[in-house]
C-alpha cells in the first residue's frame, strides 16, 4: 500500500492558529518569535496546499478567518494538542531510559518475578539501573514510607496508611502434595480434608497468619504444622511425605530441588484470593518507576490471566 506524504507542517499550523487567535499578521509573528514575512509566506503555502481561502486580509482590520479558515484553525489545534503530547511521551520515555530504580520484593514472590523484569529491562530499558532488596512485607512497607525504596512488589495484606498500592493480579491459593499421597490423583480438595494432616509452612508471619485464616474462614482448626524456611524447603518437605502445603504462586515445574515430585491440586472451597500489586509512596512521580510497574504488571497478566 502506498502512503501519501502529508506537505503541511506543524509550523504552518501554528501560523494559522496564531494568526486568527491575534487577528493580526504583526502581531501572530510576535507570538511564534518570527518575522511578518515569514509568518505571511507560510499561511500562503498552507491555503495552497489546502486549495481554500483560510484568511481575509484587511488593510486597516487585520485578518478575519473564512469559514474554512475557522475548520482549519479547530483541527490544526487538535493536531498541535496531539504533537505537544507526543513530545512530552518522548521526553518521559527518555527520563525512564535511565537512572536507578531500588525495588522491594517480598521473599517468596522474588524468584517469580524479578528475572523476567530484569530481562525486560535489559530489552527495552538498558539504562536502568534496579536494585533489588528481598524482605519480608512489614519491612518492606517501612522501606517504602521511609523512602529507602522507590517500589515494593507486595501482596495487599496489611497495608499501612499513607501509601499507594497499585493492584496488578488476583492470586488463588492452592495445595501440594506428595506423589503418593492418597489426595494426589484428585484434582480438587476441600480444606476440611487436610485439617486433620500435617501442614507444611512457609516461616513468615504474613505467610503462616494467611494459611490459618483460610482454615478459620471455614470455621475450621488450623492443622498442626511444620515449618520451613524457604518456599523450595516446603516444596521438598512436602515431596518427602511430611505433608501438605498451601501455596500462592505457580511453579513451572514439579519437580523439587532434590528431584523429587509434588503434585498440585485446586481448592475445591471458596476462598479469598489474594492481591499482588506495587506500593509506592503517593508523591512517586518517576517515569521510571512507573516503567518499573508497568513491566512487574506485564508479567503478571502473563502469570495470572
Amino acid at each position: 500500500m502506498s502512503t501519501t506524504r502529508v506537505s503541511t507542517t506543524l509550523s504552518q499550523l501554528e501560523a494559522l492558529v496564531a494568526a486568527v487567535d491575534a487577528g493580526n499578521i504583526t502581531a501572530a509573528a510576535s507570538r511564534l518569535h518570527t518575522t511578518q514575512s515569514n509568518l505571511s509566506v507560510a499561511l500562503a503555502k498552507l491555503e495552497r496546499q489546502l486549495g481554500a481561502e483560510l484568511l481575509v486580509r484587511h488593510r486597516s482590520r487585520g485578518v478575519v478567518p473564512t469559514a474554512a479558515g475557522l475548520e482549519a484553525a479547530a483541527r490544526a489545534r487538535t493536531i498541535l494538542q496531539q504533537a505537544r503530547e507526543l513530545e512530552e511521551w518522548s521526553r518521559v520515555d527518555r527520563e525512564a531510559a535511565a537512572g536507578e530504580v531500588r525495588m522491594g520484593c517480598f521473599l517468596p514472590l522474588t524468584s517469580f518475578y524479578v528475572p523476567a523484569l530484569l530481562r525486560a529491562l535489559h530489552t527495552r530499558a538498558p539504562g536502568v539501573e534496579t536494585s533489588i532488596e528481598e524482605a519480608p512485607m512489614d519491612v518492606l512497607h517501612r522501606l517504602v514510607a521511609d523512602a529507602d525504596l522507590d517500589l515494593a512488589l507486595v501482596y495487599g495484606q496489611g497495608l499501612p496508611p499513607g501509601l499507594s498500592f497499585r493492584r496488578i493480579a488476583w492470586v488463588s491459593p492452592y495445595v501440594i502434595v506428595a506423589a503418593d499421597s492418597p489426595f494426589a490423583s484428585r484434582g480438587r480438595v476441600h480444606l476440611a480434608e487436610l485439617a486433620g494432616e500435617r501442614m507444611v509452612s512457609y516461616d513468615l508471619p504474613f505467610t503462616t497468619a494467611r494459611t490459618r485464616r483460610l482454615f478459620a474462614d471455614l470455621g475450621l482448626d488450623a492443622p498442626r504444622e511444620i515449618r520451613a524456611t524457604s518456599v523450595e524447603t516446603v516444596r521438598a518437605l512436602v515431596a518427602g511425605g511430611a505433608g501438605f502445603a498451601i501455596l500462592n504462586q505457580r511453579w513451572g515445574t514439579e519437580v523439587t530441588s532434590d528431584g523429587a515430585v509434588v503434585v498440585t491440586i485446586e481448592i475445591a472451597d471458596p476462598v479469598e484470593p489474594l492481591a499482588l500489586g506495587i506500593l509506592t509512596r503517593p508523591t512517586t512521580r518517576s517515569a521510571r518507576v512507573g516503567l518499573v510497574g508497568d513491566l512487574l504488571a506485564e508479567h503478571a497478566a502473563e502469570r495470572h490471566g
